[in-house]
């Protein structure tokens, strides 16, 4: 009878331990599916922010009249040279010449997106962006006028 027993519970093992096998072989793929969809969003989030412009899903979400805007689109190439200014002069208390101050970015990338979205204009967008995604637009306008900063000494040359 004892044999009986252990045998029974050999086969229980040896299906558990397949069982594990299988679950540790879907979780592997699942994570190679969430690797290759990060990656994927990553580069395209990497050409819209070289391209300077794209769209910002908002963690929380705008309203507007009685709709709620959960993204915004954005193009910092669409800004005129005006336009710039005027963000630019909205922090008063800028100091630096040669930093854009969390405030000026907020600017920049609110005036990018109202050009792009109807119904919000840039002070609306900076009166009701969320914290966090007001980082990340702070963050996309800093890197983009930084870079076009660097690319635009390449166009400058003498007479």
């Amino acid at each position: 009878m004892d044999e009986i027993k252990n045998t029974n519970t050999e086969i229980k093992t040896e299906k558990t331990s397949e069982e594990l096998k299988q679950e540790r072989t879907d979780k592997q793929e699942q994570l190679r599916k969430t690797l290759q969809e990060t990656r994927e969003k990553l580069k395209e989030s990497d050409e819209a922010r070289a391209s300077g412009k794209g769209k910002l899903t908002l963690e929380t979400p705008i309203m507007s009249s009685d709709n709620e805007i959960t993204e915004l689109a954005y193009d910092f190439t669409a800004l005129t040279g005006m336009e710039y200014a005027d963000a630019m002069d909205l922090d008063q208390t800028a100091g630096q010449i040669y930093r854009i101050t969390y405030r000026q970015g907020l600017a920049l990338f609110a005036q990018a997106a109202a050009k792009q979205t109807d119904g919000l204009d840039m002070r609306d967008i900076m009166e009701r962006i969320g914290v966090t995604d007001a980082v990340e637009g702070v963050q996309l306008a800093t890197l983009f006028f930084s870079a076009s900063t660097r690319a635009g000494r390449l166009r400058i040359s003498k007479m």
